[in-house]
Formats: C-alpha cells, structure tokens, sequence
C-alpha cells in the first residue's frame, strides 16, 4: 500500500465523518454487541466542525491511500498551550490490522515532541488492541474513569433526599457567561495546570448551538466547578469538566441532568466520565440510578501534572 499521512481537506470530510461512524461501529458491534452511532453517518461531521473550528484544518489528519484513492484512517490532533491532546483516531475496517493506526500516532508523536510538550489522551480500557498500541510506544496510564449514565433520572424525587452539603452545591449552581472564561482558566490551571481556554470559550460562544456550560461557586464567589456538555446527533456527553470538591461535581452533574431530562425539549440521557477514585460521589451516583458503560484510561506520553481536584474528561472535543 502507498499510504501517506497529510491533512484532510474540507472537501474530504464527509468520507472521514463516515469513516469514524463505520469504524467505530464495526468494534463496538464486534465487541460489545452495540452500536455507538445509530443516526445518519453524516451525523460524525460535528467532529471535523468542531476540530475545524478549534485547531484548524491541518490538524485533521488522515491516512491516505494513494493506490485507492481513499482514506485508510484519521486522526485529530489538539495542540495546546501546555499540552497537545490525541484525539478520536479510527481506521477503516478494510484496514484493520495492517498498521494504519501506528502510522498516525508516530506522525502526532512526532509532531508533540516537536513542541516539547507532553501528549495526553483518554482511551478505552476495554479495547485491548488500542491499550497495546499507546502502550509499546511508550503512554503511561494515569487516571482511571467509569463512563455513566442515569437510564431514569427522576430529579423530582431525588431533591427530597440529597446530602446537605450537594443541597448546597446545587444552589449556587447557574449557566456559565463568557464573562466566566478567566475564573474558568484559573480554576483549571489551579487543578490541573492546563489550559484549554479555546475550548471552554468555543462552548461559551455555542455557535451551533449544541453546547452548555454550568458553573458552581463557593462562599467567596470564586468558581468551585465547571461542566460543559454537547447534545447533537454526534454526540451527547457532559464534560470536560473540572471541580475542586465531590459536591460541586455531584451538584453540576445533578443540574446538568435535570436540564437534559426535564429541562430541555427532547430528553436526553448524555454519558459522563467520573474519576474512579471518588468512591463517595460514585456511591451516591450509583443511589441516584447511575449505572457504567465502560472504563476509560487517561494516558499521558511524558510528563504529566498532579491533579489536585477532580477531572471529568469528555470525547467531543478529546481534553
């Protein structure tokens, strides 16, 4: 095969929209026995609007070849001021097994070792064949999280019970404004020491119209938590997401979820990521009907920073 990595041209979306539906499919249905994406393939196009919009054209990358005159695999590359980020990569199913997916990681490791930053990513711990990969090229997990959703959410009920102090935390809870976008930045690089502030201010902006972003404050008015979420036949996910207690993260999920089931026109049952380390917050979710759909790793290819909070990663767009 003559397969060369470059970027994919607008023109090219469409195919690469229809290649992440088909290949992510096919492993699901393989196996999982479900389908991720059950809509019109055209339905993956947020993914190239969204990457488009955030990191430019260039970093769509795909996996040319040239011999057929098609796309074997692609990739989504996010540089960051402090960091790059892999994004979803996928690979034909005609394509599987014959070293598309190593050919598109050396190209973005190449590309984040030329920045000097590290190379962090979130992938399913459940794909062992993915694990292998980011692993013989040196990736080191370093966060384990449990994908959620609630199949019932009844709020209506829930409020009569709830631990004071997520009472609490709901009440300072409110839709986020751009105005927020500096406290948001201080409060990530407080806990994480990253920076995604292209990120939370593309949300802010909500040009599609797709995504929301609650914040939570604590006594003194300074930000305790923030939660973005997208709902689009492409995808619907809280996060990223970022709280420096287990209540403001019970709080921001609890209110995103009423808008989702209550709130909003067509109900919707968005998946969450939660860091398995919060044991409590994860006991009242499971009492609030929360149930797990998969186990995802963060994984980090050279230095990575403490955390010192709490971290919900999301998929749309990969943080």
């Amino acid at each position: 095969m003559a397969i060369s990595i470059q970027s994919a041209h607008p023109d090219q979306w469409r195919e690469v929209a229809h290649l992440i539906y088909d290949s992510t499919n096919a492993w699901y249905e393989k196996n999982r026995g479900f389908s991720i994406f059950t809509g019109e393939k055209d339905s993956a196009l947020l993914f190239c609007r969204t990457y488009a919009a955030l990191d430019g054209v260039e970093n769509l990358l795909i996996a040319w070849d040239s011999d057929q005159k098609r796309i074997a695999g692609s990739c989504f590359v996010h540089p960051r001021p402090t960091h790059t980020a892999l994004g979803i990569m996928n690979v034909h199913p005609d394509y599987f097994g014959q070293g598309i997916a190593p050919l598109l990681l050396r190209r973005i490791i190449s590309m984040a070792e030329e920045r000097k930053l590290p190379l962090l990513l979130v992938s399913s711990a459940m794909n062992l064949d993915s694990f292998s990969l980011y692993n013989r090229l040196g990736f080191v997990p370093y966060a384990i999280y449990q994908d959620m959703l609630f199949p019932h959410f009844q709020p209506h009920r829930l409020e009569k019970n709830l631990p004071e102090e997520v009472t609490a935390a709901i009440s300072t809870v409110r839709l986020a404004m751009p105005g927020d976008l500096d406290a948001i930045d201080r409060l990530e690089s407080s806990i994480t020491g990253l920076n995604h502030s292209q990120d939370y201010a593309y949300f802010l902006q909500n040009r599609d119209g797709v995504w929301k972003t609650w914040v939570a404050e604590d006594a003194n008015g300074e930000l305790s938590g923030v939660l973005s979420s997208v709902c689009d036949p492409g995808s619907c996910m809280l996060g990223p997401g970022l709280m420096r207690t287990e209540s403001s993260m019970l709080a921001l999920i609890f209110t995103a979820y009423r808008f989702f089931t209550v709130e909003r026109a067509t109900p919707a049952t968005p998946v969450f990521l939660v860091p398995s380390r919060c044991s409590e917050a994860l006991q009242t979710l499971y009492s609030w009907g929360a149930r797990n759909t998969e186990i995802h790793l963060g994984q980090s290819l050279g230095s990575c920073s403490p955390v010192h909070g709490l971290v919900m990663p999301t998929f749309m767009p990969e943080s």
